[in-house]
């Protein structure tokens, strides 16, 4: 078995040697051989420093390109990944336990088995995407106190084309959802979030399996605007009720879906989801699919997120 984690690098020199250390400890099965992939989208610390250093070492490989955002990177690094197994998205900054890919990789053989996939050591033919959990922590990897937003709650279509439920730095999915994955074109879809993505692509044809036990530390500051919107319930809504006024991140839910919508909608047979996928992909400029976008019940949670997502539709502005 091989697995090969995909990791991003950006001016990451004061975490990354902690991150590259954690990936080298995974208790993984003795069989299963992990490799390291990294991409550097353009550095201009010590970054690269690190990055040869371990290379020379023989335990990472690594290239660099020129400046494409995190979304384009990780796609570039879809693309240049060897055939393997399973694959794992990597960000820079966090600690993973040394379980969190055994954990992982667990999840999804037991999905392969249930799918009736006659040897679950293999990568299943069906698109498979983990989501773990994780700790969040400060910058000095001290666990902190917040309040989940009760969107990461949700598990399903719908409510993961509208909230990010879950981080890509927790997944970890097979052949087949890379595949799958590298049928989207993401230059033409600048806007694109490599978390939301990934997860809703395999949501389409795929299964996504939940994992609520945390093996990874995720390191955010409250300085960090995640932190407040992700992590900081009624005030993170705030933020972000503030960030819609101001005509920040317009469109970018809308857009995604519409690009998910132009590239796999043909191939989508769950009638619920496909009509979902084209409700946000389309509602702007239609009122009748605005409306029918309003009233669908499928995207309430039952908390002041219903508001913020009826203000952001009626403005135009999801």
């Amino acid at each position: 078995m091989k697995i090969v984690v995909l990791l991003h690098t950006y001016n990451g020199a004061e975490y990354l040697e902690e991150q590259l250390q954690s990936l080298l400890k995974q208790d993984i099965s003795q069989k299963a051989e992990v490799k390291i992939l990294v991409r550097d989208d353009g550095s201009t610390d010590k970054t690269w420093d690190i990055l040869d250093r371990y290379k020379n070492d023989g335990k990472i490989e690594w290239f660099q390109d020129d400046r494409v955002g995190k979304t384009r990177s990780f796609w570039e690094l879809l693309k240049k990944a060897e055939d393997a197994d399973y694959y794992a998205f990597c960000e820079q900054d966090d600690v993973w336990k040394p379980e969190k890919l055994s954990r992982a990789i667990k999840h999804l053989e037991t999905q392969a088995i249930l799918d009736g996939d006659d040897d679950a050591m293999e990568a299943a033919v069906s698109p498979l995407l983990y989501q773990g959990d994780f700790t969040v922590t400060n910058a000095k990897l001290k666990p902190v106190r917040f309040r989940r937003n009760k969107t990461t709650a949700q598990k399903d279509f719908q409510h993961s084309l509208i909230y990010n439920t879950t981080p890509g730095c927790t997944y970890v999915f097979n052949a087949s959802a890379r595949e799958l994955m590298l049928r989207l074109d993401v230059k033409k879809y600048p806007d694109g979030s490599y978390d939301d993505l990934s997860r809703n692509i395999i949501f389409i044809v795929g299964k996504v399996i939940r994992d609520w036990v945390p093996s990874m530390y995720l390191r955010k500051s409250k300085n960090d605007p995640l932190y407040d919107s992700y992590y900081g319930g009624f005030f993170g809504w705030l933020k972000q009720n503030k960030a819609f006024k101001e005509g920040k991140d317009v469109n970018i839910r809308s857009k995604q879906a519409k690009a998910l919508y132009e590239t796999f909608g043909k191939g989508i047979e769950d009638n619920e989801k496909l009509d979902a996928l084209r409700q946000v992909a389309t509602y702007l400029g239609d009122s009748v699919t605005k409306e029918r976008l309003l009233s669908n019940p499928k995207f309430l949670i039952g908390d002041f997120n219903d508001k913020l997502f009826r203000k952001t539709v009626t403005m135009d502005r999801l």
